[in-house]
């Protein structure tokens, strides 16, 4: 009877043993501790070693070959990587791309990278912990933390297209967040971060594709050369106009002194040209003697359209080259960019008119000639 108490005794234990050895959840911090030096910052330029934006990439294999958001490279010029470690890669290639689910596989030179473990999707819930590491604002290596929401088809997100599962996550995230990592508690990847939900303005609903929906990307073979990033810079901190320059500006003064004009989109869903072919049919820009540029150097003002994400939002904003003063700006609703950009054209003029009136046009000509005085 002794010996039947003890095995009785030593059964009962086995569970409480099993789960006091169980290893622990990582905090926090070691999680994002073992999640950066696979999160790689990219620069992207449009030409001439001018920066256009950056954005964030993650590892997926040792030699090299990295995951990041299609709309980050599509239109790039010039892309730069850099490791946390300090490493920066000019020469990048494209191997494969998957616009649906808006995510692009690139390879650099590197080798022995370190890579992170994936995690299925039927290994998490709904309510788990889970991190985001990237670089938003150009921040490097940040790291923010909050809960899978959900797990949901992009038909049910507007504007995200169909055919695709979609990871909701509550982790807040901004602009240079695309590409980024999403981690479970233990370090292990979930998704690519896309973008923000409400062009990255609503904090806690934001949007990742399932890394392992994506993950044959790295095994593409198109090897397209991207060009080279070699006089890429990271962004400085935004600096205040001079004093003088902010007491002294005058929106009107600087809208009537304007000579040039350079469009800028931030958004695959709105083409540059379109935006163009509009202003250029408007009878007001050809007035004021506004010429469009293609180098944003020679600009005198620029004008920005963009598109947040799953939305039919399409924004504007015209700022002054020097000052970085907003002159202007609004939003029109809108199916494409196509559409759109007529009527971001027609506001345009109309919120220009208050700062540079249209010029007295030399109507002589066409007021009827008084009775008796027609010509002969």
């Amino acid at each position: 009877m002794a010996g039947l108490a003890l095995l009785v005794g030593l059964a009962a234990s086995v569970p409480a043993q099993s789960q006091n050895d169980a290893p622990p959840q990582p905090a926090g911090p070691e999680v994002v501790q073992r999640v950066a030096p696979s999160v790689v910052l990219i620069l992207v330029g449009d030409g001439g070693g001018r920066l256009s934006q950056t954005g964030t990439g993650l590892v997926v294999r040792s030699d090299g070959v990295l995951l990041t958001a299609y709309h980050l490279i599509e239109d790039a010029r010039e892309v730069q990587v850099r490791l946390q470690n300090g490493e920066t890669f000019d020469r990048v290639e494209l191997l494969g791309t998957d616009p649906r689910r808006d995510i692009a596989a690139l390879r650099i030179s590197a080798t022995g990278l370190p890579v992170l473990p994936v995690v299925g999707l039927d290994k998490v819930a709904p309510g788990e912990p889970v991190f985001v590491v990237s670089h938003p604002e150009g921040l490097g290596w940040s790291a923010s933390e909050g809960v899978l929401s959900a797990v949901r088809p992009a038909d049910e997100v507007a504007g995200a297209g169909e055919g695709y599962r979609l990871l909701q996550f509550t982790a807040p995230v901004s602009p240079g967040s695309s590409g980024g990592a999403l981690v479970d508690a233990q370090g292990r990847v979930l998704g690519i971060v896309t973008r923000g939900s409400g062009g990255w303005k609503t904090q806690n609903l934001n949007f990742a594709v399932p890394v392992e929906s994506v993950l044959g990307l790295a095994e593409g073979a198109q090897r397209l050369l991207l060009g080279p990033g070699s006089e890429l810079q990271p962004p400085q901190p935004a600096r205040s106009p001079r004093a003088v320059e902010a007491v002294t500006a005058d929106p009107a003064g600087i809208a009537q002194r304007a000579r040039t004009l350079y469009i800028a989109s931030g958004s695959l869903w709105v083409e540059e040209d379109a935006m163009a072919n509009a202003l250029g049919q408007r009878k007001e820009v050809k007035q004021w003697g506004l010429v469009l540029v293609s180098d944003r150097r020679a600009a005198d003002l620029i004008l920005t359209v963009d598109r947040p994400v799953f939305t039919y939002d399409f924004t504007y904003q015209l700022v002054d080259a020097k000052t970085s003063i907003i002159l202007a700006s609004g939003k029109v609703i809108a199916f494409d960019g196509t559409r759109a950009a007529p009527m971001i054209a027609k506001k345009f003029v109309e919120q220009f008119k208050s700062l540079r009136p249209l010029p007295a046009v030399e109507s002589a000509e066409k007021k009827p000639a008084p009775a008796g005085e027609e010509k002969k």
